[in-house]
């Protein structure tokens, strides 16, 4: 049997350089292919020297190429990758031919097969999939593989206390289960997830168990972890919940091994079992996101808008720790990356809020306190109300990215940005990113009173729904720019909070329902995000943004962020001054 791109050796193993090459309709160049296995059923699984993977696969007699493509990647729309992959369509397929698939495209049935197949040493664990270094690959390539997205080569480091990307050969190493891609997931023990909670069932409630490990305390490894509470009331009372629940008396002294039970009605959905309803519609949800990444590409962001918003201001400061208020600080990073995309890039910057008649980047460490925020609407809002102020925020920049599309004639050439500094556990530090939960999204919603109807942006579109296909897709693009943001903020050297830095919505008491800040909720533009810079509790945080040289560093890594997300990704980190 002959594959569509290159002959088939009777060798399952080869190295070195296809000398001929078979292709419909001519021929082309490959790199060449260092591995291949049998899957089974004439398919065959196959790593070229740069690292790629792909599925080499006959049709079934009388298959099309729709068909064939919905078989292998379950999306019949992969016809025009599949026939870009392999030279140009063909009136039929050759029974007697292998097509090339791209590993990313495939099923998660196929890529597991794939992987299985190249990899036989590799096997899933209760603490997340093992893989056995027997060919030569990145730790980028191999994140890209298991997890879907090659920046969590950080993680997978990090876990297993390597020194750097470089990987030998024999070495075994873990991808924690929390960050592997369904195929891979799905495989791990259903008595244990990644994350070493085994589930069990008193006859009365079901429930997570968890034992502490060394340096680990119930407030960020049980409670921040797997509930998902922040603020430090809603940590304090549901650690109170626990130790009282699991007879605790001293939660400052719980001996390594501490075992914590944690009602499965406190856990986020991504720690539940695999059957459990709100894991699977979890799944389901984190499925449809994933099919949306941003394929925009723009030098010095030529054609980009990028809309900033400074969190609180004017009646509202905000959080205030020792006299810090949370308002002026953010509101000043906010004007550094203003000042910086102007002068750096080709992007158009607008912002909801100004303090004062202008623009002005205060040349001291300790910044004056102010209330002189206005949203700029038309006309102005002199922020007194902070949930006014927040929605005119939302139609702001609705109305702003309205007109941006009308420009552009492209909805993903606009981000949003909203600028904060978070109040947490005084013991966490670094910044962490909400975005727009799909599901926390849906409805329709709108504003009245003279406050709003008095305002342009409000009379443009009073109210807005959006669909579900429109949520998902903002869901996923808005997690693509936050992780590109948080690889930008680490390259910078600053800090990440440690328990899930990326979150779709906010969780402040046992009893409340989830929520997602109104400025990114009801916000129309596709990529969004609220960027919490750091812990205004924590005293080091609280040092480091009353300096300029922080907030400078905290502005550069953002305006790198975004131009990673627009494919500049070796954007320069070189130290810039806002002038």
């Amino acid at each position: 049997m002959k594959t569509l791109r290159h002959a088939v050796p009777a060798l399952w193993l080869i190295t070195g350089l296809l000398l001929a090459v078979m292709v419909l309709g001519g021929s082309m160049p490959l790199s060449a292919t260092i591995a291949r296995a049998s899957i089974g059923n004439g398919i065959v699984a196959a790593l070229t020297d740069d690292q790629q993977i792909f599925l080499e696969a006959p049709p079934l007699p009388g298959e099309g190429l729709q068909a064939y493509a919905r078989r292998l990647t379950g999306d019949g729309d992969q016809v025009g990758e599949i026939t870009r992959l392999n030279g140009k369509r063909p009136r039929r397929l050759l029974a007697d031919v292998r097509y090339r698939v791209r590993f990313e495209a495939l099923t998660a049935r196929y890529q597991l097969a794939a992987i299985q197949a190249l990899f036989p040493k590799d096997r899933s664990l209760a603490t997340g999939w093992q893989h056995h270094v027997t060919i030569s690959v990145s730790l980028w390539r191999l994140a890209e593989w298991l997890t879907g997205d090659g920046l969590n080569f950080t993680a997978i480091r990090e876990h297993n206390n390597l020194s750097d990307e470089v990987l030998s050969h024999g070495q075994a190493l873990i991808i924690p289960g929390d960050l592997l891609l369904p195929a891979f997931r799905t495989t791990l023990p259903e008595t244990m997830t990644a994350h070493d909670l085994r589930y069990v069932d008193d006859g009365a409630a079901d429930f997570a168990i968890y034992r502490l490990k060394k340096g680990e305390a119930l407030y960020s490894a049980v409670v921040v972890r797997f509930t998902g509470g922040t603020f430090a009331d809603d940590v304090n009372a549901l650690a109170a919940e626990l130790a009282d629940l699991n007879g605790i008396s001293d939660v400052t002294d719980m001996p390594v091994g501490q075992r914590v039970r944690i009602p499965f009605d406190l856990l986020l959905p991504e720690f539940l079992p695999a059957t459990h309803p709100r894991r699977m519609e979890y799944e389901k949800d984190r499925s449809e996101r994933e099919k949306h990444s941003n394929t925009v590409r723009a030098t010095s962001l030529e054609g980009i808008t990028v809309l900033l918003d400074a969190g609180h201001g004017g009646q509202d400061p905000g959080t205030i720790v020792s006299g810090t208020w949370e308002s002026v600080y953010v509101y000043d990073i906010t004007l550094r990356v203003k000042k910086l995309l102007e002068s750096t890039t080709a992007a158009r910057v607008f912002t909801t809020t100004r303090d004062g008649s202008n623009f002005q980047i205060h040349d001291a460490d300790i910044l004056p306190r102010s209330r002189n925020h206005r949203v700029l609407t038309t006309p102005p809002y002199a922020i007194e109300d902070a949930k006014v102020a927040a929605n005119l925020r939302w139609y702001l920049a609705n109305s702003q990215h309205r007109s941006a599309v009308g420009k552009s004639g492209n909805a993903a050439k606009t981000v949003f940005l909203s600028i904060h500094a978070d109040s947490l556990p005084r013991s966490h530090r670094g910044a962490m990113i909400y975005i727009p939960a799909a599901s926390l999204t849906r409805g329709q919603y709108g504003k009245t009173g003279t406050v709003y109807s008095s305002r342009r942006e409000v009379k443009e579109k009073p109210r807005v729904e959006y669909s579900w296909q429109e949520r998902t897709r903002s869901e996923g693009l808005s997690r693509q720019l936050a992780q590109n943001l948080l690889q930008s903020l680490r390259d910078h050297g600053l800090a990440i909070h440690k328990q899930k830095p990326i979150r779709d919505r906010i969780i402040r008491c046992r009893r409340c329902r989830p929520w997602v800040p109104a400025v990114v909720r009801y916000n129309a533009v596709p990529p969004k995000l609220l960027l919490e810079v750091c812990n205004l509790n924590n005293p080091e945080d609280r040092r480091l943004i009353r300096t300029r040289s922080f907030r400078q560093r905290m502005a550069e890594a953002i305006v790198d962020g975004i131009l990673a997300y627009y494919g500049q990704s070796n954007a320069s980190s070189k130290p810039r001054t806002a002038r």
